[in-house]
């Protein structure tokens, strides 16, 4: 597999190129706009951004060997999709999802000011004041609605989720997978969970690092050199990722695809780059 990480980090490259040539090609003027009529295309725009962010980020580090900066990136993205996914599943629950993403801003801005008050002590009583009732808001209203759902007769599987923190949606990763409709979309899952793995020092890691022993002598190897470790992994999450966002956003904003020939060649390279290495396992 780590064989064809050159391939997988060119064409990654490409594909960053030409998305980030894509959004900057079709961003309008600057002009004032209602943000209630906005909103979701101001959403989509920055989701679009940080994907290609934490892309690059993912792309640099594998580049230059150290693919275990690209991990936390890979999962970002991947969650970025997901949101993205999710709210758009069902359009009879689109606008409730999106105000849902939209209220929970509150809990940002919370969690800001508790930063804030720790690198600078000076935060005015104010803007504490101000926050923590907007946060408490928060959470009594997501409370207050699911009691009322299912009083009213709502099953609670079904009922408006409760304020969960740091989880805007109410619900699992696992669940959002569920609703939401991408091919194999479970596989990418599965990856998404073993690169949360890699992002902790687990105990699995710490065995992983044990190359042998003699009776009481330990072989470790702390690779602390770069190698194509995890990179591999990484792109088979972040291409299509990056991918499936740039098809929302470009769908959205209404670009037609057949001004971007590369984009099509892009992803059918990358298909066969993968074809090939099924067609190698299976002759094993």
């Amino acid at each position: 597999m780590d064989e064809k990480v050159p391939e997988l980090l060119d064409l990654t490259k490409k594909l960053l190129d030409q998305a980030k040539e894509i959004v900057t090609e079709n961003f309008p003027p600057s002009q004032s706009l209602d943000f209630k009529k906005a909103r979701y295309s101001i959403f989509l725009r920055v989701q679009m951004s940080e994907a290609l962010k934490f892309g690059y980020g993912a792309y640099y580090s594998c580049k230059q060997g150290w693919g275990h900066g690209a991990i936390g990136a890979a999962r970002s993205i991947y969650e970025i999709l997901l949101d993205i996914k999710y709210i758009n599943q069902d359009e009879t629950l689109k606008e409730e999802r999106f105000t849902r993403f939209v209220d929970h801003g509150a809990e940002h801005l919370y969690h800001e000011m508790q930063i804030m008050r720790l690198l600078e002590p000076k935060v005015s009583k104010e803007d504490i004041e101000e926050r923590e009732k907007a946060f408490e808001q928060l959470k009594k209203y997501y409370k207050d609605k699911h009691e009322q759902d299912v009083k009213s007769g709502v099953p609670k599987t079904k009922a408006t989720s409760r304020y969960r923190p740091y989880n805007w949606a109410g619900i699992d990763l696992s669940e959002k997978v569920k609703k939401v409709n991408i091919d194999n979309l479970d596989k990418f899952h599965q990856f998404y969970k073993y690169l949360s793995n890699l992002s902790h020092v687990s105990i699995g890691k710490t065995l992983d690092g044990i190359t042998g022993f003699t009776e009481n002598q330990y072989k470790i190897n702390l690779k602390l050199y770069p190698s194509l470790d995890h990179c591999y992994i990484v792109f088979i999450v972040v291409f299509p990722c990056i991918y499936w966002i740039l098809e929302e956003y470009m769908e959205y904003f209404g670009i037609d695809l057949s001004h971007y020939p590369n984009l099509e060649k892009i992803e059918e390279d990358y298909k066969n780059l993968l074809k090939e290495e099924d067609n190698q396992n299976e002759s094993y």
